[in-house]
């Protein structure tokens, strides 16, 4: 495979429904100078969701200002910017619609990137929205459990997003206590059990100390 079918592979993998005529464009200009393949995979990693969204944006504005430059100067008679001399006008077919009143071309261009970019920008703030949504129920997940709340206690449950999560779950803890749930112990952490250890340890050689010094009073 060349680096430009390398590359477009990684971004249909990446991009996975994005059409194959934007990827495409952007894997030609990505590909140009590049002759080291182990450079692919830092390539596609590099690109991100925006800059598709910036690509397809920019070739939408290119058609939608050639199609409004064609259209304008067709209506008006005109070729590169100047008039075309003896331009033949069509004649109107019968039940032909009424012409619409000529529209703003920048206006025009502006509505089709719009139109363009809307279907991305909503994937775009749809990912983004299940990221943080994800992110958050980690963070409820942590703190949940270093107040020993068990996950089925969380089910259903609607936090706000302000709430302090520490204060929430710590109150919920001692509602819990008082109607009489019993709260599995938590098992040790290795810093725990080895601080427990070298306790026992210390006490054990104190004992020992201990027992030798009556002994010598004797």
């Amino acid at each position: 495979m060349t680096i430009f079918e390398q590359i477009l592979a990684g971004l249909q993998q990446k991009f996975a429904g994005v059409d194959t005529a934007t990827l495409t464009r952007i894997a030609t200009k990505k590909a140009e100078g590049v002759t080291d393949e182990t450079k692919v995979t830092s390539i596609v990693e590099g690109i991100s969701f925006q800059d598709v969204m910036q690509n397809y944006g920019d070739f939408r504005a290119g058609q939608a200002q050639t199609s409004a430059v064609s259209n304008y100067e067709k209506k008006h008679g005109l070729k590169d910017g100047k008039p075309i001399e003896n331009p033949k006008p069509e004649p109107p077919k019968p039940n032909d619609p009424p012409k619409p009143q000529e529209t703003d071309i920048a206006k025009m261009i502006a509505d089709g990137i719009a139109a363009s970019i809307k279907p991305f920008a909503d994937k775009l703030a749809k990912m983004e929205e299940n990221e943080a949504q994800a992110q958050r129920n980690s963070q409820i997940s942590a703190v949940a459990k270093k107040y020993g709340i068990p996950e089925f206690m969380l089910k259903d449950r609607n936090i706000p997003e302000n709430t302090d999560l520490d204060t929430y779950f710590k109150d919920m803890k001692q509602d819990m206590s008082n109607n009489g749930f019993q709260f599995s112990k938590a098992p040790e952490t290795a810093e725990q059990k080895q601080e427990k250890e070298a306790s026992e340890f210390a006490k054990m050689i104190e004992a020992d100390t201990k027992s030798i010094v009556e002994q010598q009073n004797k």
